[in-house]
């Protein structure tokens, strides 16, 4: 074949591998989960949690918005009732919390243990059987899929329970990453930006 002709044949397979792109369906952009998810697809809880994994919707909570529910966490956490919730009070809300997910009260806290905790906090459609998905004892039910467990994620060393001292250590790291203006002390609009999933930013309530 001529040079020429080479040439053509070449610019034409092109063309028809351009068209053949142009007509490939689009996928859409997957969510970036444990990162925060995106403006566009904002993480509808299931139930709400607080910055120290205590549900705020469900069963005495009813099915509040998540500002509200943060709104009266705030009021109880704010042992002093100053207008701001400082270091000594975020722990202070950490270990009464640990104390109620530790059912045994062994000093430590299972998937199991919180599926048992988690349970009255479902919504109704979700509290019988377990998800696929679920790690053991299904305490994951709580949570969209691909978002972090506020509780479960402190078990620092991977033994599938969670000690006092981990449950603390990731509670320290959350009052360190909420207090964006680093003065020691979490206002209610700071507490409010990360929404009702400790971790996830942009959360929303789906009522």
């Amino acid at each position: 074949m001529p040079p020429l002709s080479k040439f053509a044949a070449l610019a034409a397979l092109v063309c028809v591998l351009a068209a053949c792109d142009a007509t490939l369906p689009q996928m859409p952009p997957l969510p970036k989960w444990g990162g925060g998810a995106t403006d566009e697809e904002p993480v509808v809880p299931i139930v709400l949690f607080s910055p120290n994994g205590e549900p705020l919707s469900g069963a005495e909570f009813g099915q509040p918005q998540c500002d509200d529910a943060l709104e009266r966490w705030f009021g109880r956490v704010d042992a002093n009732h100053d207008g701001a919730i400082d270091r000594q009070e975020f722990l202070a809300d950490a270990r009464v919390q640990f104390g109620r997910m530790d059912l045994d009260h062994d000093g430590f806290i299972t998937a199991d243990e919180l599926s048992t905790f988690r349970a009255a906090y479902l919504p109704t459609g979700r509290r019988e059987g377990r998800d696929r998905r679920d790690a053991p004892g299904g305490a994951t039910k709580a949570l969209p899929s691909g978002v972090p467990d506020p509780v479960m994620s402190a078990d620092a060393n991977l033994d599938f329970k969670v000690s006092l001292a981990e449950f603390i250590a990731l509670a320290e790291e959350n009052f360190v990453r909420l207090d964006s203006d680093r003065n020691g002390r979490l206002g209610l609009d700071e507490i409010r930006k990360e929404g009702c999933l400790p971790g996830v930013k942009h959360a929303v309530n789906a009522g």
